[in-house]
């Protein structure tokens, strides 16, 4: 599944990702892929496993793909 960082705590070691079906699962440091949260942000594009945990959706298998930049939302100087 694909999707993007919709909230993030670096602090607390987790966060929520807005998956392409519009459901969103949770994230903590042990669902991380050989990434650092530290490199992870608002909007960052990622891929991941989805599985039901504690009775809400969750995220495995968490990956950075991309740049996570929306080409709709790039602005370019005139």
């Amino acid at each position: 599944m694909r999707g993007s960082i919709t909230r993030l705590n670096k602090k607390l070691g987790c966060g929520f990702i807005l998956g392409e079906d519009g459901c969103e699962a949770s994230f903590d440091l042990s669902s991380l892929e050989g990434i650092d949260i530290r490199a992870l942000s608002i909007g960052k594009a990622v891929e991941y496993q989805e599985h039901f945990g504690h009775e809400r959706l969750r995220a495995g298998s968490v990956r950075v793909i991309g740049s996570g930049i929306n080409p709709r939302e790039t602005r370019f100087p005139h």
